[in-house]
């Protein structure tokens, strides 16, 4: 172990002496992990958010998601989950608990009802609405006092208002909302924005456009076999019976699957950043040979002295282990910082996750690199012999 310790040190003492030559040597090794850790860390990311995202449309383990398709495939002016179909679904065996699952960024179909235009539209519960198109919109105390506040969409103020909107009234489902501001929506028209808890006071009973029925299994329960019994019970006696299709869409095999594909794509990503690797072995290989030509007198010193041929051999093998590992390590740390620059600049689209298996990668490439590569060297360096030096 004394040894050991004396060889890193030495090692330590060679790599600083030839600074510049080592820091050129160490540059691929550094690019190479740098753009691996870089790539790994944003495919963990890319998966952490799909993980997320199906967790909340139910890939959860005990959570399952039922939804209703309209034959036509148009979204469905009724809502298909009444309470009697939820108590229902309730007793079936496997189920504890069953809700309708509401998500904030799909609207409510509801009716409008303003004597100049009625037709259909499209409400999204906002805490605020701040910074509209134009107005002056509704914020959190408005939200609070339950106003009866909304903002519409340009269609909506030109159908109705003849685009003079601000301040007029619109009639929703037969209920009076002032219009304070004009915000559009780049997916959909006719879409309306109203305060969070004002819609909960007042437009009791709406539906989703999409809706779905959120389930959760009991712990000892088969979740897809529970799940499918529900479709099938619901598509007997459910409301929506005759207007369209129950179903279950298993969401955490897709997520698996999709996991699958992340996983696919960032291994042969980083395996093609990779091959600079291999280019900075040959480099360090070519480092090492001139380090044994250059220390052939060392090398014969420390054979009269009585050193074995292991002794030369393990000595430059830990030198160039140790070259690669601190060029790794850089690699690592300048990886990190990448990745999450990444993610400060792009915080809506993409995150960055570094996983403890790509830090070991990330050395144990390193280490790989420098065994493979500078064993080479290392033999050669032991192969010499004192009488061969001397001659």
């Amino acid at each position: 172990m004394k040894n050991i310790s004396n060889i890193l040190a030495v090692s330590f003492k060679l790599i600083l002496k030839n600074k510049r030559r080592n820091i050129f040597t160490m540059i691929g090794i550094i690019i190479g992990i740098a753009a691996v850790i870089t790539i790994m860390s944003l495919g963990n990311g890319f998966k952490k958010t799909a993980a997320d995202e199906f967790s909340d449309s139910g890939a959860g383990k005990n959570s399952a998601i039922i939804s209703f398709m309209t034959s036509s495939g148009e979204g469905a002016k009724e809502n298909p989950f009444t309470q009697q179909d939820i108590d229902m679904i309730k007793q079936k065996n496997g189920v504890s608990d069953a809700k309708i699952k509401e998500n904030d960024d799909t609207g409510y179909s509801a009716k409008m009802t303003n004597a100049q235009k009625k037709g259909d539209i499209s409400i999204l519960k906002k805490k605020t609405m701040e910074s509209p198109e134009k107005g002056k919109g509704f914020d959190a105390d408005d939200n609070e006092l339950r106003k009866k506040v909304v903002t519409v969409d340009d269609k909506i103020a030109k159908d109705v208002f003849n685009k003079d909107a601000i301040g007029k009234t619109l009639y929703i489902d037969g209920q009076g909302f002032k219009v304070v501001g004009i915000a559009n929506d780049t997916m959909n028209q006719n879409v309306v924005n109203m305060p969070s808890k004002t819609f909960e006071q007042y437009m009791i009973g709406l539906s989703q456009n999409n809706p779905s029925l959120q389930l959760t299994i009991a712990g000892d329960a088969d979740k897809k076999e529970v799940a499918n019994k529900v479709a099938d019970e619901l598509n007997k006696k459910g409301s929506g019976v005759g207007k369209g299709q129950y179903s279950y869409n298993d969401t955490e095999a897709m997520m698996k699957g999709i996991n699958k594909v992340f996983d696919g794509i960032t291994y042969f990503v980083a395996a093609v950043a990779g091959i600079s690797l291999f280019i900075a072995g040959i480099g360090v290989m070519n480092v090492m040979y001139i380090s044994v030509t250059e220390r052939t007198e060392e090398i014969a010193i420390r054979r009269a002295f009585g050193a074995k041929a292991r002794d030369i051999e393990l000595q430059f093998l830990i030198e160039s282990v140790v070259l690669c590992v601190i060029g790794g390590l850089i690699g690592l740390i300048l990886g990190i910082l990448i990745a999450a620059g990444v993610d400060a600049v792009t915080p809506d689209y993409i995150q960055s996750v570094v996983s403890l298996s790509s830090v070991l990668i990330a050395v144990g490439v390193s280490m790989l690199i420098g065994i493979v590569f500078g064993w080479i060297p290392a033999r050669a360096a032991a192969k010499k012999e004192l009488i061969d030096i001397i001659k």
